[in-house]
């Protein structure tokens, strides 16, 4: 996310793909599938999700389970994942070095879908950043010089902080092509337990609901980690910033 180095407060990264109903899911699929992507994901699992569907008549409540097939793709080295499902593909990163890496990636599974799918329709694409800065020096509380201030100006509305087991704040953008849920603040790792840690949450959503080519999707990701980045950037201060370029004098 942060491309800079020595520290990557990376906890997550997330990228669902929505299609706007079935996409092909033959066994030949399935196996296409697998061949563009096997030398990142070698792991193969499938899974079963239940899907449940209730509708109502006048005389009584109808509930339909239905059980669809799911292949969940991964790497053991990485902790790295892909899951395929007949309506959404889901890249789940724990260990992210950087964009361009993760857009390659991205690149290869669009490029199979596009083939096996050239018509298919995209219903929502959503990409999402969760920061955790971890620092072992300071006031778990405490995180002037590292966090812009209207970030942590809610701390002072708790009197008694000794108590404080979570406090989250949300910001939620609409743009013009794209929304924007921001989520920030102690998530607290040892929740329920008050807060102990110096720990900060800097959480970005980025995602759009409009229907779209699924040959466009890399396009969205691009502007969207870019927004995410630039959101980024203007959350943390000088002090965070030379934490991550290796400045241990801070």
């Amino acid at each position: 996310m942060n491309e800079l180095p020595n520290e990557n407060f990376l906890k997550n990264v997330i990228l669902k793909v929505d299609f706007l109903g079935e996409i092909k899911f033959s066994q030949m699929a399935v196996d296409s599938f697998r061949r563009a992507i096997s030398d990142d994901f070698p792991n193969l699992e499938p899974r079963e999700r239940i899907s449940m569907h209730m509708t109502l008549d006048p005389t009584q409540r109808l509930t339909e389970e239905k059980r669809i097939k799911v292949y969940f793709f991964s790497n053991a080295t990485t902790n790295n994942s892909i899951t395929f499902e007949p309506n959404a593909v889901t890249f789940d990163f724990r260990k992210y070095n950087n964009y361009d890496e993760f857009r390659r990636l991205v690149q290869k599974v669009i490029q199979n879908l596009v083939t096996e799918n050239a018509s298919t329709k995209v219903s929502r694409v959503g990409l999402r950043y969760v920061n955790q800065i971890i620092l072992n020096e300071g006031h778990p509380l405490e995180w002037q010089g590292f966090i812009k201030e209207p970030l942590i100006s809610s701390i002072d509305f708790v009197e008694r902080k000794n108590e404080l087991s979570r406090l989250i704040g949300i910001v939620e953008l609409n743009r013009s092509e794209y929304s924007i849920k921001f989520q920030y603040g102690w998530f607290n790792s040892e929740y329920p337990n008050p807060i102990a840690k110096k720990e900060f949450l800097l959480d970005y959503d980025c995602y759009s609901k409009n229907e779209t080519d699924i040959s466009s999707v890399l396009t969205q990701v691009d502007v969207y980690h870019t927004a995410i980045k630039e959101l980024f950037r203007y959350s943390i201060l000088d002090k965070l910033d030379r934490i991550m370029r290796g400045d241990v004098n801070v």
